[in-house]
């Protein structure tokens, strides 16, 4: 019994100087892993300060090229050698060529821009003028509203043929604009406010207008095709009156007259 005591014992007490080998062994890495883990912090640290401070990234290179990481501030940077050159650029939208013997290539950056919006508001609309008389004259009127985000603005256009009656057509006034004059065929229309007759409202709303001859109160005209009304850059919406005239003379016959007029809206973008 007491041999196998001290054998166990023996045994133990080896057991336990090597447990201790091995803790006071692993203390010790533990604290050269907590020196090479503070160095390591320090330097990354310090590389983080760095690029704080410089705001760049390092060139790639070698003997045939060189690649500038583009900065972390607003602009781009120039990558040259022998063989090719790259300009690159984020602050403008022009952008920059670049070219070598074997090749050619021009970069640009694009501002995003919003998606187009139009909007052309009219309704389909009856204008009665009534029994036309030479001794006065005939008006009625109605309203469109336009409106864009286009950055060229639009244009509206007018097409169709003045009243008549199948066989007989009463005359356009055409351009120049002109006053009304009861007894003379006139078939004309504006787009603002009038005295004479008392007919019409000016544009309201936005930055759209009326066009040349169809902007001028009191005075009159229609020409198939014209531009009667337009913006020149994006726009809120624009509440526009049309007002249509019809004068007759001795000689305009008899009959029933109409006509259909077709307003083209146009954005430019």
């Amino acid at each position: 019994m007491a041999n196998n005591y001290f054998n166990y014992s023996a045994t133990f007490t080896k057991k336990y100087f090597f447990k201790e080998k091995i803790k006071k062994h692993q203390i010790f890495i533990k604290k050269i892993k907590k020196q090479a883990m503070k160095k390591i912090i320090k330097i990354i640290f310090s590389i983080f300060i760095f690029l704080l401070i410089y705001n760049v990234c390092l060139a790639a290179s070698s003997s045939n090229y060189q690649i500038w990481i583009d900065t972390l501030g607003s602009g781009g940077g120039r990558s040259a050698s022998g063989n090719y050159q790259i300009d690159s650029n984020i602050s403008i939208q022009t952008g920059d060529i670049s070219e070598s013997a074997n090749f050619r290539e021009k970069t640009a950056f694009y501002a995003i821009e919003a998606e187009p919006t139009v909007g052309f508001n009219i309704q389909s609309v009856a204008l009665n003028f009534g029994q036309l008389s030479k001794s006065s004259t005939a008006y009625s009127s109605h309203t469109f509203s336009a409106y864009t985000n286009a950055k060229s603005g639009y244009t509206i256009r007018v097409y169709g043929q003045p009243l008549n009656n199948g066989d007989y057509t009463i005359q356009a006034i055409g351009v120049p604009a002109v006053d009304s004059k009861p007894g003379t065929e006139q078939f004309g229309m504006n787009l603002v406010a009038n005295a004479v007759p008392i007919v019409g409202e000016n544009p309201s709303g936005g930055i759209g207008q009326a066009a040349e001859n169809y902007n001028i109160a009191n005075k009159f005209s229609f020409q198939e095709g014209d531009v009667i009304a337009y913006a020149e850059s994006f726009t809120y919406q624009t509440d526009y009156t049309v007002s249509v005239i019809v004068n007759i003379n001795e000689q305009t016959p008899a009959g029933f007259y109409n006509a259909i007029l077709t307003y083209e809206f146009i954005p430019v973008f």
